[in-house]
């Protein structure tokens, strides 16, 4: 009996410890392509904002071209499928429509060779999405005045 449950023990050990590697998204990497993004600042609340995302790659190439985004009150990311023109992908939000007081997002190019590339990714070339607060404007620009006297 000991036996059969030290097994079990360090079985679900195991399932548990590469579940939690499964959780970072490891993306191919060329050298030679780059996806570029530069996040958006201020984003205020109850105002809508753009993400865009400019790529190297040639369109021809590209499967699809996605945005992956959440607010603090979603449980899951959505996905949007960006439309482009010559390497530039963008999707306006609007906040009325997504409530929240912050947004995680992140994007990520398939090819039609089956690779996939993102942005943003950390130095080990795993994805790291960004995460920003919306916001109050009036707070925003009443700081900034007082700041520029």
């Amino acid at each position: 009996m000991l036996k059969v449950f030290i097994f079990f023990f360090i079985t679900s050990n195991s399932l548990l410890f590469a579940q939690n590697l499964d959780n970072q998204i490891q993306l191919n990497i060329i050298e030679d392509i780059k996806l570029f993004h530069s996040p958006p600042e201020p984003l205020f609340n109850g105002r809508p904002f753009e993400l865009s995302l400019v790529t190297e790659l040639s369109e021809s190439i590209i499967h699809s071209t996605l945005l992956f985004f959440k607010t603090d009150s979603m449980e899951s990311f959505r996905e949007i499928n960006l439309k482009g023109k010559s390497g530039l992908y963008k999707f306006k939000i609007n906040t009325k429509d997504f409530p929240g007081n912050s947004i995680e997002y992140f994007f990520a190019v398939k090819t039609n060779d089956g690779k996939i590339y993102g942005a943003p990714v950390n130095d080990q070339n795993l994805l790291d999405p960004i995460k920003k607060v919306f916001l109050d404007p009036v707070k925003y620009y009443e700081q900034k005045q007082r700041l520029n006297q």
